[in-house]
This record gives C-alpha cells, sequence and structure tokens, in this order.
C-alpha cells in the first residue's frame, strides 16, 4: 500500500511538472492563439499550472525542509523579495503585455499574488495560530 503511494505521488508529480512545462514552452513558442475562446483557455490552463506548482511546491517544502534550516530561509527570502520586484517591474512598464509576452506576465503575476498569500498563511500558521487557545 505504501508503495503505491509513493509511485502516486511521483507520477501527480510528475504530470504537474510536465503540463507546466509544455504551457511554458507553448507560451515561449507563441504557440498560442489570441482568439477570445483560446484566451479563455490559456487562462485556465495558466491558472492550473501556477496552482498546481504552488502546492506542490508548498507541500514539499513543509513535508522535506526542517522549521529553521538555512535553505527553507533562502526560500522563503526569494519568494518573499519576488513581490517587489514583479510590482515594481510593472509600475515602471518594464513587463510588457503585449501577445508575446502576456502568458508569462500572468503566470509571474499568479505566482506572485500567491506567494503572498502562502507566506501570510505560514506567518498566520508559526506566529497567530500558535497562540490561539484550540477548542472542540
Amino acid at each position: 500500500m505504501i508503495k503505491n503511494k509513493k509511485i502516486i505521488q511521483q507520477v501527480l508529480g510528475l504530470l504537474v511538472a510536465a503540463n507546466a512545462i509544455v504551457f511554458l514552452l507553448l507560451a515561449y513558442f507563441q504557440a498560442f492563439s489570441s482568439t477570445p475562446r483560446a484566451i479563455v483557455f490559456i487562462d485556465f490552463w495558466g491558472r492550473l499550472c501556477v496552482y498546481s506548482l504552488w502546492f506542490t511546491g508548498y507541500a514539499l517544502y513543509r513535508k522535506y525542509l526542517p522549521n529553521k534550516s538555512i535553505l527553507k530561509s533562502i526560500i522563503v527570502t526569494i519568494v518573499i523579495l519576488n513581490i517587489p520586484v514583479f510590482l515594481t517591474l510593472g509600475y515602471f512598464n518594464k513587463l510588457s503585455p503585449d501577445l508575446d509576452t502576456l502568458p508569462f506576465i500572468d503566470f509571474w503575476g499568479r505566482l506572485t499574488v500567491y506567494s503572498l498569500w502562502f507566506m501570510a498563511y505560514e506567518f498566520y500558521r508559526n506566529f497567530i495560530k500558535a497562540d490561539v487557545p484550540q477548542t472542540i
């Protein structure tokens, strides 16, 4: 039973990574159409990729990195620094919203927003929830 779970985890992890790679490669090679139907599909697929990557990454982060490790601190620092970098580039018009780069900007923007949410959740989990008495 445990071996089957491990195989399922590995297959799902591979599917998440392959899905994101295919999406980003198609965006890189500008293989996406700009028709309204295609935009809806691209938006859905992009969201699926970002959600999948974040939840998988967060699960790996929680499972394999000890609480006070240097690697965990580096990852948190990169994730936190990404937020002002993305917003600053956007503010100074360094992110081009043309059809060639839009899937990348959207993908990066979603990663950035979810970074903020996950950092807020981690802050809550580590510093606020621990002080709240648990009731049934």
